[in-house]
């Protein structure tokens, strides 16, 4: 009877406490401290020895000599057993993203076939009004990025002529509405979209004289109806559907983003730029070193891709025919980013076109060994990147008041395969690994077995080089050798990354193996499905590797 009356009373109070409706919801307080750590707050400035305190997703402090809260959870961290160091999350300026299509393009509300011309509208290549929302929302990618040390991005639609506006976004677990900075950014556009079934356009001509023309019919279009607004009397222009969008870039309003596949790409861009007056930024492809002047002269701004031509493998028979201009190519490419740079035209780096955000570092790696200078590289990836997307008051730096993204590193950042143990995400902390003390060295020559639910076993080949913690190497896999893009070693586990777009994968190909003398066993994943692993150490490493 007692636990009645008791439930009873509890039942009620819980009633009132439901009725009774909240005037503000609050969450919680989070309050975190780091401290023990190196800090870059910027690139270039530098604090040996320092504390960063975060409230609330924003940073509070961050110095040599700051106090810790005494609400704070505090993450201690001690520098005589590891190097460790703070850097401001990164920002990937460019991420394009399949946009699902609302209509079926090629048919008109009665189901019947529409020819495509210029001037026409809607045309289901010209979408200007179309903008990022969550059924969009590519959280294997956010993930991805995330783990190689990207805190921000600019998500884009990747179909298209003039293919709509870009979301600047966190890159926090949850969901769009949660990580979302700024729903309508850029506008962007690429040259290289193509209509099918003998549909116009069908040629790169036809790409441009569409995109010509739609700009044109959005001056038309602006300029009519002003005049028409101001002399009601006069007949009202027809009204051009789906292109309005276009005249906030016209005025400038709205910068764009063009998506060039070439140096010829490059210059069609600028001329396009400089007819219509655009503001406007330009997605590279490496080459741009190849007429650096001309490309000078228009002063747009560069996203540059880092991802070179690996060495021409003249060994084989069928490789002994490599052109002048490849082997040229394969040289210079590594160049191009500090070359563009000294050109005096804005520069951003970003993770296109790799299937795997991290493959970026092995990249950027052999950019600064090839005179890229570092701190330039890490403000392209942040400061002048949250400067372009009109946040440099709020991101890109650890300063008191900015959103608190930032990543913890052992050792270096711009290494091939940097140890990033800790992502932070408007103060969200994502560990991404514990790092123990090596206690193997497994460098060598590996045959590996892939055991494959359904598929049996697939044999495959290690190479491994250098000492624990950080190695590199190569993977054979069914005759096709793949650089490591990862290989670490905690305690005795190895942990292995491979770039899955070189087997024709998107996403990563990643395993891991316990090791205990010359054998290994454990499991990987790809974006095919998951597998398990076995190792055998068959011979050391190189002489010339060991040296």
């Amino acid at each position: 009877m007692y636990r009645i009356i008791v439930l009873l009373l509890l039942a009620a109070g819980l009633g009132q406490a439901l009725a009774a409706e909240p005037v503000l919801r609050q969450p919680a307080t989070d309050v975190f401290a780091i401290t023990g750590v190196r800090i870059v707050t910027s690139p270039g400035d530098v604090i040996e020895s320092g504390t960063l305190v975060v409230r609330d997703g924003v940073i509070e402090a961050v110095g040599s000599e700051v106090d810790v809260p005494a609400d704070a959870t505090v993450f201690e961290y001690d520098p005589e057993e590891a190097d460790l160091t703070l850097y401001p999350g990164l920002i990937d300026p460019y991420v394009p993203v399949a946009f699902a299509s609302d209509r079926d393009d090629d048919d008109d509300d009665n189901g019947e076939k529409v020819t495509h011309r210029p001037g026409k509208y809607p045309h289901p290549l010209i979408t200007p009004g179309r903008k990022m929302t969550s059924k969009h929302w590519p959280v294997d990618r956010v993930e991805s990025l995330r783990n190689s040390g990207f805190t921000m991005a600019v998500l884009a639609p990747e179909q298209g002529l003039v293919r709509g506006r870009s979301a600047l976004v966190n890159l926090g677990e949850g969901s769009f509405g949660a990580n979302v900075v700024e729903p309508e950014l850029f506008q962007h556009i690429s040259l290289h979209a193509r209509m099918s079934a003998r549909q116009f356009p069908s040629s790169l001509m036809g790409s441009m004289t569409l995109l010509r023309q739609t700009f044109m019919d959005a001056q038309w279009q602006t300029e009519a109806r002003s005049v028409w607004q101001d002399n009601p009397g006069q007949r009202r222009p027809e009204f051009l559907e789906g292109i309005e969008p276009l005249e906030a870039v016209l005025a400038g309003d709205v910068p764009v983003v063009f998506e060039a596949a070439d140096m010829l790409d490059s210059l069609r861009i600028a001329g396009v730029v400089e007819e219509f007056g655009l503001s406007a930024w330009m997605v590279g492809h490496g080459s741009e070193y190849q007429r650096l002047d001309s490309l000078a002269a228009s002063g747009l701004g560069q996203i540059l891709p880092l991802d070179f031509p690996g060495e021409p493998d003249v060994e084989e028979d069928a490789e002994r025919e490599v052109g002048l201009q490849e082997l040229r190519h394969w040289h210079n490419a590594p160049e191009n980013p500090q070359r563009v740079m000294d050109s005096g035209l804005s520069v951003l780096l970003t993770t296109h076109p790799h299937g795997s955000p991290g493959n970026l570092f092995e990249h950027l790696e052999k950019a600064i060994e090839r005179g890229l200078d570092a701190d330039r590289a890490l403000a392209a990836l942040t400061t002048e990147a949250a400067e372009v997307v009109g946040l440099s008051d709020r991101a890109g730096r650890l300063q008191a008041g900015y959103i608190a993204n930032f990543l913890l590193v052992e050792d270096d950042l711009f290494v091939a395969s940097p140890s990033i143990r800790e992502v932070w995400v408007d103060g969200k902390r994502h560990l991404l690994r514990e790092m123990e003390p090596p206690e193997v060295e497994p460098a060598g020559e590996w045959e590996i077995e892939l055991l494959v639910s359904g598929m049996g076993s697939i044999d495959a080949s290690l190479s491994l080089r250098g000492e624990a913690p950080t190695l590199s190497g190569s993977m054979t896999i069914m005759g096709t050798s793949l650089p490591l893009s990862e290989a670490r070693v905690s305690g005795s586990r190895l942990d292995i990354r491979i770039d899955g777009s070189r087997l024709g994968m998107p996403g990563s190909f990643t395993l891991y193996m316990d090791i205990e003398d010359d054998r290994g066993r454990g499991a990987g994943s790809s974006p095919q499905g998951d597998f398990n692993v076995r190792g055998r150490r068959t011979g050391d490493p190189d002489q010339e590797d060991s040296a």
